[in-house]
C-alpha cells in the first residue's frame, strides 16, 4: 500500500492540465481541504499503478522464504519484487531446520533481477533460503526545508537510498538532481520510518521546502500516475466533459459526443507502467 502519493498534489498542479483542482469539494471554501482531497486521489491513483504492475512500486523491504540453489559456490536466488536495490540479510540450508547465516552478503543482481550470493563450495543443489531485501523506486518526501548550497536534504523514509544514488527533487520551478555522497552509510531499517539526513555528494542549486517528492522513480511513472489521475478528475458535468466518450462506462446523454480523452489517457498509463510491471 502506497504510504504517500508518487506525485504531490502541487506537483500535480503544477502538469500542464486545465483541470480544475480548486473545487473537487463543493461548497467548502478552505483551499487545503481541496488539496486533500486532490493528495487522495493521488494516492488512490498511486495504488492503481502498484497494482497494475503486481508490486509496491516505492522502495520497500522484503521478506522471503523460499527454495533456490547453490551452484558453483553462488547462492541462486529469485526476487519477486524487483528491481533489486539492497540485500540486508541472507540464511539457506538443507532444511528449515538449519539455517546457514550469511554475514555481510555480497551480492551480484543480474539483467534479470536473479541475485547472486557468493557462500562457498560447501553445498551443492536444492536448498532452502531466507531472505531480506530491497526493492523498487524511491519515493519519498523531503521532510524539511533546504537552503541554496545545501550539502545534505532530510527525508520521510530512507528506504532505498542508496550512496552514490542519483534521485530527482520535483518542486515546481526549481527541479534538480541530487547525488549522495557515496561514503554514506544507509541506517538499519526501523518500524516506525523515521526522517534521515541525506549527505549529498554536490551541494544543492536551489532552495527547497519540505513535503515535495525525493524520488528516483522514472519520469514516464510519474506521468502515468499523472495521466490516470486527470482521467478520474475529468468528471462528466458537461458533454464536453465525458472521461470515456465512446466506451460503456460513459452516461447514456455522453454517447454522441465524438472526442476521446480520459480512456486514452488510461491507456496510456497502462502502456507506461506495463513496461515496469512484475513478470509473474
Amino acid at each position: 500500500m502506497a504510504l504517500t502519493p508518487y506525485v504531490t498534489a502541487e506537483e500535480f498542479r503544477a502538469h500542464p492540465t486545465y483541470l480544475d483542482t480548486e473545487t473537487l469539494r463543493p461548497g467548502i471554501m478552505d483551499p487545503s481541504a481541496q488539496t486533500d482531497e486532490l493528495t487522495n486521489m493521488l494516492l488512490s491513483s498511486s495504488e492503481w499503478a502498484d497494482n497494475q504492475c503486481n508490486q509496491p512500486l516505492a522502495a520497500h523491504r522484503v521478506d522471503r522464504h523460499t527454495r533456490a540453489r547453490v551452484e558453483d559456490g553462488n547462492l541462486i536466488v529469485f526476487p519477486s519484487d524487483r528491481p533489486v536495490l539492497s540485500v540486508a540479510a541472507v540464511s539457506y540450508g538443507a532444511t528449515m531446520s538449519r539455517m546457514s547465516y550469511v554475514v555481510g552478503p555480497t551480492v551480484r543482481v543480474d539483467d534479470n533481477q536473479t541475485i547472486y550470493i557468493p557462500v562457498g563450495g560447501a553445498a551443492q543443489g536444492r536448498v532452502w533460503a531466507d531472505f531480506t531485501y530491497t526493492a523498487g523506486w524511491v519515493s519519498t518526501l523531503l521532510a524539511d526545508h533546504a537552503s541554496p548550497g545545501a550539502t545534505s536534504v532530510t527525508v520521510m523514509d530512507p528506504t532505498g537510498i542508496l550512496p552514490g544514488g542519483s534521485y530527482r527533487l520535483w518542486e515546481p520551478g526549481v527541479e534538480e538532481y541530487v547525488v549522495v555522497d557515496p561514503s554514506w552509510t544507509p541506517p538499519a531499517f526501523t518500524t516506525p520510518i523515521t526522517p534521515v539526513s541525506i549527505p549529498l555528494a554536490t551541494p544543492t542549486v536551489n532552495a527547497h521546502t519540505a513535503g515535495y517528492s525525493f524520488s528516483g522513480m522514472p519520469a514516464d511513472m510519474r506521468l502515468a500516475v499523472i495521466n490516470y489521475t486527470v482521467s478520474q478528475l475529468m468528471r462528466p458535468d458537461t458533454a464536453a466533459e465525458d472521461s470515456y466518450p465512446d466506451t460503456n462506462l460513459s452516461p447514456g446523454t455522453r454517447k454522441k459526443d465524438p472526442r476521446k480523452d480520459g480512456s486514452g489517457l488510461v491507456a496510456e498509463a497502462v502502456r507506461i507502467l506495463n513496461s515496469y510491471a512484475r513478470r509473474m
